[in-house]
């Protein structure tokens, strides 16, 4: 049985690979890792499991990561970022250095559509990566997630948890009257707008225009916001290493 894992900077979000369809996705907080191991060794038969996990945080937490699971599966494959891969090339000068889950959807992305696309990662972090029909990996940006941007303001509003929870659209009034609604709303339109921006750009390097695919926690929310067809896809990590693992 293979088992997949998207370690993230807040978030452990695990699946069951049967010949790249997800099964019984879970996820756990990062600080739950042992809420994780439990329910693995609950939930599979381990003496036949295998485990093939991107990871994107530092060695220490990876160490740790291994310790608490040694012994649990066969095998244990971390998957990191490579030069190339599956005939997608990396633009990073240390390609180590690009995380190994915008990495696997570069790549997934690639193999999946053959064309120039656009990928929105939205989680603690927003992550934009554009890689070409022919497999370049042309570069990206990174933008604040919705929960570094909301931590921004909690100390200074005293205000606990904010939600993203109202979606905009084209009749809304924009501007808000309370605290807590400008901060939601703000964020949502520094979001959409530079992903429309980006796009826009990308549009105008010539037909056909790009795939757009909106990935990761905050998906559904984002993309609502957008004036651009995209494709949702909250777990593209773990499909892409789904389609992944069925290759290396």
């Amino acid at each position: 049985m293979k088992l997949l894992a998207d370690i993230g900077n807040s978030q452990i979000k695990v699946a069951q690979n049967d010949n790249q369809k997800l099964l019984k996705i879970k996820s756990f907080s990062i600080e739950d890792i042992e809420k994780f191991r439990k329910y693995i060794t609950k939930t599979y038969s381990i003496k036949d499991c295998t485990l093939f996990y991107s990871s994107v945080l530092g060695d220490k937490f990876n160490r740790k990561i291994k310790k608490i699971l040694k012994g649990i599966f066969i095998s244990e494959t971390q998957f990191k970022s490579t030069k190339s891969l599956m005939t997608v090339r990396n633009c990073y000068n240390q390609p180590g250095k690009l995380g190994s889950d915008r990495w696997a959807q570069i790549v997934a992305a690639h193999k999946i559509f053959k064309k120039n696309t656009m990928i929105v990662s939205c989680g603690s972090a927003i992550s934009i990566d554009y890689v070409t029909a022919t497999g370049i990996h042309k570069g990206g940006l990174i933008l604040s997630g919705a929960e570094r941007y909301n931590n921004c303001f909690l100390d200074i509003h005293n205000l606990k948890n904010i939600k993203l929870s109202n979606n905009l659209n084209k009749n809304s009034n924009i501007l808000q009257s309370n605290t807590l609604k400008q901060i939601t709303t703000g964020y949502k339109v520094m979001i959409s707008s530079s992903i429309n921006e980006i796009y826009s750009g990308l549009c105008q390097r010539g037909k056909p225009r790009p795939n757009l695919i909106i990935t990761g926690s905050y998906s559904k929310n984002i993309s609502r916001d957008l004036k651009i067809k995209c494709l949702v896809e909250p777990y593209f990590v773990l499909k892409s290493l789904a389609l992944i693992q069925g290759k290396i």
